[in-house]
């Protein structure tokens, strides 16, 4: 529930900030600096990846067990793997950049050398944080991230905006030096929390396991960052800046839509793992059933006012030249959520029984749809085709998952 609350948290001063650089650098400066923070996660997948997943498992199994030399083990190969895989990354991107000239170095591509400075730090984030998820303390683990860094950067660029130095270069050296912070918060709280007994002893090793296991979490994280980014680098790739901006924002709306499902799931998920435990398929269906309409019917009215009275609200929030790009693709990704909501917890009812393998397979068609509509559509419609790429993901993803709840939990998961 403290994860749950902190991530419903971060939507509300996610949107505060995105609304103060929208106002401040325009359409296409906040294109550009919103295409360079979706590029970002993508380049670091192979530092981070599934290892902040890893680490939580195989921690939580160490410190249960007390086996405080292999727990010293993961700690050491997974800061080596960080820094190595990194390093590999960064002079890989600079021989690239200034040795073969096969990088673009002009316009938002300026951008890039600064914001790579976050890769090793986002690594390093990830090894601090699912350490101390898998010592028990998920709460603690996701309060940098999810709520000191988004309120550090909220003040931040508002200060620089009144000061009327916030511009794309100023904005990316916020976000290093945020990643810098959290990851400095991050220790603190490592070494505050971690037990004695495992400063004393001699690590040991598991890499042959650790590298087979790391590979199923790196594919499901790639899915789901695929997912949530492609849209934006296709646009940022084959449209205009302006309509990357516009993009940002019709994702904004869509998450407001998509709150309601996410507080259910933070309810519903401990029910899930009980009722699959006890083998009772009747009150697994009422879970699935009551919170899906649960859901909907609290998504239904943020989806209609966005829908009928999004122009306004864009104007208000962003500003006008915003409300002529952004709309239309409000109302189709608000329109996908909306979809989602009534698909119901599909992921959760899967993930929390046991059946990992068919949320991923769901995710990966998904990737590949959004992947596809995108490139088709991008070019032409611009945040329009994007929006549409998003929004036939979502519905593929929940269809196919939907399947896969009745196949394998013999229930239907939507609202009706």
């Amino acid at each position: 529930m403290g994860v749950g609350i902190m991530k419903l948290l971060s939507i509300p001063v996610g949107l505060v900030t995105s609304i103060i650089l929208a106002r401040t650098l325009g359409p296409e400066e906040f294109g550009q600096y919103a295409f360079i923070m979706a590029l970002v996660p993508l380049i670091a997948l192979p530092v981070s990846g599934g290892l902040s997943q890893l680490l939580t498992r195989e921690v939580a199994t160490f410190s249960y067990a007390k086996n405080w030399a292999l727990y010293q083990g993961a700690l050491r190969a997974s800061h080596a793997w960080v820094l190595l895989v990194a390093a590999i990354l960064l002079i890989g991107y600079w021989l690239l950049r200034a040795g073969f000239n096969l990088v673009p170095t002009e316009g938002k591509w300026a951008l890039l050398p600064i914001a790579l400075l976050m890769v090793p730090l986002a690594g390093l984030a990830a090894v601090r944080t699912g350490t101390i998820k898998g010592l028990g303390l998920p709460a603690y683990a996701e309060l940098p991230g999810q709520v000191i860094q988004p309120v550090v950067m909220l003040g931040l660029f508002a200060v620089l905006a009144l000061q009327g130095s916030l511009n794309t270069t100023a904005a990316i050296w916020s976000q290093v030096a945020g990643a810098g912070l959290i990851f400095l918060v991050a220790s603190w709280m490592f070494f505050r929390i971690q037990p004695r007994e495992a400063k004393v002893v001699t690590a040991q090793y598991q890499l042959k396991h650790w590298k087979t296991a790391l590979l199923p979490f790196t594919m499901i994280v790639i899915a789901n960052t695929l997912n949530t980014q492609i849209s934006i680098i296709v646009l940022g790739v084959l449209s205009t800046d302006e309509q990357v901006a516009a993009m940002r924002i019709a994702e904004r709306g869509g998450q407001f839509v998509a709150i309601s499902l996410t507080v259910i799931n933070m309810v519903i998920a401990p029910y899930i793992v009980n009722a699959f435990k006890d083998g009772d398929r009747k009150r697994l269906q009422g879970l699935a059933r009551n919170s899906a309409r649960g859901g909907f019917f609290l998504a239904l009215p943020i989806a209609l006012i966005l829908v009928i009275g999004g122009s306004s609200l864009i104007t208000l929030a962003f500003g006008a030249e915003y409300s002529v790009i952004s709309y239309w693709p409000v109302v189709i990704i608000v329109t996908g959520q909306l979809v989602n909501t009534f698909f119901g917890s599909v992921g959760y009812l899967l993930s929390m029984s046991g059946h990992e393998k068919y949320t991923l397979k769901a995710q990966l068609i998904a990737v590949l749809m959004n992947m596809l509509v995108a490139v088709l559509l991008a070019p032409k419609l611009g945040a329009v085709g994007g929006a549409i790429a998003v929004a036939v993901s979502v519905i593929t993803w929940n269809i196919i998952s939907f399947s896969f709840v009745k196949k394998a939990l013999k229930i239907t998961s939507s609202a009706l």
